[in-house]
C-alpha cells in the first residue's frame, strides 16, 4: 500500500491539498460510544455528556499503551450477572431503557475489575501495565507538551493535570470511574435523548464504550477534544522531539520509498482511522503469522520507510477521507464478496473539489444508483449522466490549464483484509480524457436498446402503472449488480462473488472495440456471468407479463430494467449496436416466441375464458432456442398450426373482441384487449417467421447471440397500434395507457 499511497501523495501535492503532517504518536480513534468527562480543578467529575457522534476524538500514547485523553475500560463499570445481561439484550428498544435504569439502580459498582485502573489490561484481563507505570508516563508526556503553556491548547494540560490529581487521590482511578458511573445514572434518570442510551448502556452494562476527559467549555476557549488539538499537540510533540537529543538517532538511513538518506521509522507507522476500513497502520508486519518470519525482521524494521515520508502518507490519506469530502474524493463501494466494502478514493490532480467519486460510482449507499420514482426520471437518468459527465469536464477545464489529455486523474481502491492487512486492490491514473470518453461509450451502451422497451410499474397508493425504461446504472455499481444470481426461475436472489473493482474500472476505462484482446475477454466474461446469473429474472419478467400483471409481482423489475442496461452495455462494447442486432437472427427470434407468447394469451381469453396455462407457446420453446434454434424454429412450426387457425377465425368476426372491450364486466374489457393484440401480433409474425427460417442456417450460438435473443424476447414486438398501449391493472382491473 506504501508504494500506490507514495504515487497519491505526488498528486495530492499538485492538487494543493493541505496535508498537517501528525506526530506518529497522535492518534484517531474508532467511532466507538464514547462520554466526555469533564473534570474539575479538584478531579472531581464536574460533568458528563456524550461526545457527538461526527466528531473526529483523536488520542496521543505510545502504541497502545500510555493513551490519553481517550480510555477504553473494556469491561462495565456496573456488575451484573450473565442471565442479568442476556435477558436486556433481548428487550425491545422501548422497553431497555426502563430495564437499563432498573439495573443500574440495584447493581453494584464493578470494583474488583477496576482496582487498579488506569493500568492496561490485555484482552484477557491481565494487567500489561500498572497504574503507577501508566501515570509516570503520562507525566512525562505533560513535560514534552509544555509548549501549549499560553496558547489555546493549555485545555489539554489541564485536563491531563486533573486527571493526575483524580487518581494521586485517596482511593485513585478506581474512585474517579465510580463518580463517573454515578453521574451517567443520575444524567440518565432524566434524559430520554438516544444519544444518551447509545453511549450509556455499553459503558454502564456492556463494557463496549470510551471515555474522553476533558474539561469544563467555560473555563477554557478551546476544549480538549476540539479537532484543532491534533495540530497543536502534534506540533508541541515535534518540538520536544527536535529539542531531546536523547531521542533521536542523528544517524540516517536510505529510505526504501524515497531513496533518500532520512531518519527512519524505528518503532511503529502512523496509526489512523479511515472510513470504511476503520482503524489502519500504513504498515504493519506480525511476529506471529509464519511466512513474515523468513528474514526475521517484523514491524518497521522489516521494511525502512523515512519518518517524514510515512507521515506525509498518513496525512494525505487522512485528508483525501476527510468527511466533507464524502462523494468528493472517496466513497465506499462494494466489494466482490457478499457483506464487503472496499474504500474508492478518486481525484484529479489539480482539480480537487470535482466530485470524482460520485461521478464513478453514485450518491446512493446501496451503490445502485438512481431509484427512479418517476417515467420522467427513468428516462432521463442517463440523458443525466451525460450532462453530469459534461460538467465534471467543464469544472475540471475551468481549474487546469493545460491538456486534459495529459492530466491525470488518481484512482485507488483499498480494502480491509483482517484485522491488521490493509491492502491497494487497484490503482490506475487515466487522464481526464480517458475518463470522458468511457463515460460517453457508456451512455452510448446504456441507449443500445429497443426504444419501445418498458415495463410497467405501480407506486404506493395508486392504481394505474407507469412504464419505465431502462435506467442508467454507475459504473461502479457493476459491482454489487453483478453479486446478485437470481434462482427459482428469476423469483428470488442470492448473493455470490462478482466482480472486482480492477476488473470493473478496467471494464469501464478500457476500449474493447480497438483490438485489445484482453479488453474484450474482459467485455465476455462480464457478458458470460450476467447471462448466467440473470437471464432467467429478464425471460421470465417478459413471459410473466404477456401471462398477466398478477403473475409479475413475483419478479423484480427494477433489476430485470437495469440487466436490460448492463446487456446494452456490454453489446455496445463488442460494436453490437442496436441498429446491427435489431435486424439480426437472435433478436427476431427472441421477437418472434415473445409474439407467440401474446398470440397464445390471446387464444386463451377467446377461447378459455382468460384461463392461462403456466407457460405460454413462445416460453416453452425459448429454452430450445437458447441452445439449438433451428430446431426451436421447426418445432414451434408444428405447434403454431392451431392458434394459426384459431386467429383466421377470430379475425372474420371482429365484433367480437369489440364486444368484450365495450362490456361492463372489467375482466371482458381485459379479454377483448388481449385478443386485439394477438390478431395483430399473428398478422406481423408471417414476414418475421419467413426471414427467420434461411437465416437460421449456420447460425452460431454464443453469449452474444444468447443476450440479443433475450432482448428479442423482452422487447417484443414494437407497440405501433392503438389497442396495443392499453393495459389492465390486476387490482383495479381498468385501462392504463402507456
Amino acid at each position: 500500500m506504501l508504494n500506490e499511497l507514495l504515487i497519491v501523495e505526488r498528486g495530492a501535492r499538485k492538487a494543493c491539498i493541505e496535508m498537517a503532517q501528525r506526530h506518529s504518536d497522535v492518534k484517531d480513534v474508532g467511532r466507538k460510544p464514547t462520554l466526555r468527562v469533564r473534570l474539575d480543578s479538584n478531579g472531581r467529575v464536574a460533568d458528563v455528556d456524550p461526545a457527538p457522534a461526527n466528531l473526529p476524538l483523536w488520542t496521543f500514547g505510545k502504541g497502545n499503551k500510555q493513551r490519553f485523553p481517550f480510555l477504553q475500560p473494556n469491561a462495565p463499570l456496573m456488575y451484573l450477572n450473565d442471565e442479568e445481561i442476556d435477558t436486556l439484550r433481548l428487550l425491545r428498544a422501548e422497553k431497555r431503557r426502563n430495564r437499563v435504569l432498573d439495573l443500574c439502580q440495584h447493581a453494584t459498582f464493578n470494583e474488583a475489575y477496576f482496582i487498579d485502573w488506569p493500568g492496561v489490561r490485555d484482552k484477557k484481563g491481565n494487567w500489561s501495565q500498572n497504574p503507577s507505570d501508566y501515570l509516570n508516563g503520562l507525566r512525562e508526556r505533560r513535560k514534552q507538551m509544555l509548549g501549549l503553556q499560553n496558547t489555546d491548547g493549555k485545555s489539554v494540560l489541564a485536563a491531563i493535570d486533573r486527571f493526575l490529581t483524580a487518581c494521586e487521590a485517596t482511593a485513585g482511578g478506581v474512585n474517579l470511574l465510580r463518580q463517573v458511573a454515578i453521574k451517567l445514572v443520575e444524567v440518565l434518570q432524566h434524559s430520554v435523548g438516544d444519544d444518551w442510551q447509545r453511549v450509556g448502556e455499553p459503558l454502564l452494562l456492556f463494557g463496549g464504550g470510551a471515555l474522553f476527559f476533558d474539561v469544563p467549555s467555560h473555563e477554557f476557549s478551546r476544549l480538549a477534544s476540539d479537532p484543532r488539538q491534533v495540530m497543536a499537540v502534534s506540533q508541541a510533540l515535534k518540538t520536544a522531539d527536535k529539542s531531546n537529543d536523547g531521542k533521536i538517532d542523528g544517524s540516517k538511513r536510505k529510505c526504501s520509498l524515497t531513496g533518500k538518506d532520512e531518519q527512519l521509522v524505528e518503532d511503529t507507522f502512523p496509526e489512523l482511522v479511515i472510513p470504511v476500513i476503520g482503524k489502519t497502520i500504513l504498515f504493519s508486519r506480525f511476529s506471529a503469522i509464519p511466512s513474515n518470519a523468513r528474514y526475521g525482521h517484523f514491524g518497521a524494521k522489516s521494511f525502512a520507510v523515512g519518518q517524514a515520508v510515512a507521515e506525509a502518507l498518513a496525512a494525505v490519506l487522512r485528508s483525501l477521507t476527510l468527511r466533507e469530502r464524502k462523494f468528493v474524493t472517496w466513497k465506499s463501494i462494494p466489494g466482490e464478496a457478499p457483506k464487503q466494502s472496499d474504500l474508492l478514493l478518486a481525484f484529479v490532480e489539480e482539480a480537487l473539489d470535482v466530485p470524482t467519486a460520485s461521478f464513478l460510482a453514485g450518491n446512493e449507499e446501496d451503490f445502485s444508483e438512481e431509484e427512479p420514482n418517476s417515467i420522467a426520471d427513468a428516462v432521463s437518468s442517463v440523458a443525466a449522466f451525460e450532462k453530469r459527465t459534461e460538467r465534471l469536464i467543464e469544472a475540471v477545464r475551468a481549474k487546469v490549464k493545460v491538456d486534459l489529455r495529459n492530466t491525470p486523474v488518481r484512482l485507488m481502491v483499498i480494502r480491509k483484509v483482517d484485522r491488521a492487512n490493509r491492502k491497494v486492490v487497484y490503482a490506475s491514473a487515466p487522464t481526464v480524457a480517458d475518463l470522458y470518453n468511457a463515460a460517453i461509450t457508456w451512455a452510448g451502451g446504456e441507449r443500445n436498446m429497443p426504444s419501445w422497451l418498458k415495463l410497467p410499474f405501480w407506486r404506493k397508493g395508486e392504481s394505474k402503472p407507469y412504464w419505465m425504461s431502462p435506467p442508467h446504472v454507475a459504473p461502479l455499481g457493476l459491482i454489487a449488480f453483478s453479486k446478485k444470481v437470481f434462482i427459482r426461475s428469476g423469483t428470488a436472489s442470492q448473493e455470490v462473488v462478482g466482480l472486482t473493482a480492477a476488473e470493473t474500472l478496467s471494464f469501464f476505462l478500457d476500449q474493447a472495440g480497438i483490438g485489445d484482446l484482453s479488453a474484450k475477454h474482459r467485455v465476455e466474461r462480464a457478458l458470460r456471468m450476467m447471462l448466467r446469473r440473470r437471464a432467467t429474472l429478464v425471460s421470465g419478467s417478459a413471459h410473466a407479463l404477456r401471462r398477466g400483471f398478477d403473475f409479475a409481482k413475483d419478479y423484480d423489475r427494477h433489476e430485470t430494467l437495469r440487466t436490460i442496461t448492463i446487456l446494452g452495455v456490454l453489446l455496445h462494447k463488442l460494436d453490437r449496436n442496436k441498429e446491427v442486432y435489431m435486424n439480426e437472427t437472435a433478436f427476431k427470434l427472441g421477437q418472434l416466441l415473445a409474439a407467440a407468447d401474446v398470440v397464445h394469451a390471446g387464444y386463451c381469453a377467446d377461447v378459455r375464458g382468460g384461463a392461462v396455462p403456466p407457460s405460454l407457446l413462445g416460453n416453452q420453446i425459448f429454452a430450445m432456442a437458447q441452445t439449438a434454434p433451428n430446431k426451436a424454429l421447426a418445432m414451434f412450426c408444428r405447434r403454431w398450426k392451431p392458434y394459426d387457425g384459431w386467429a383466421k377465425k377470430a379475425s372474420r368476426d371482429p365484433n367480437r373482441a369489440e364486444a368484450l372491450i365495450a362490456s361492463k364486466q372489467r375482466g371482458d374489457q381485459q379479454r377483448g384487449w388481449d385478443i386485439k393484440k394477438a390478431l395483430r401480433h399473428t398478422r406481423e409474425m408471417g414476414p418475421l417467421a419467413a426471414d427467420l427460417a434461411p437465416a437460421l442456417d449456420g447460425c452460431r450460438v454464443d453469449d452474444t447471440f444468447l443476450a440479443e435473443l433475450l432482448l428479442g424476447y423482452i422487447a417484443g414486438l414494437p407497440k405501433v397500434q392503438k389497442e396495443d398501449v392499453y393495459v389492465q391493472d390486476p387490482n383495479q382491473n381498468e385501462k392504463q395507457e402507456d
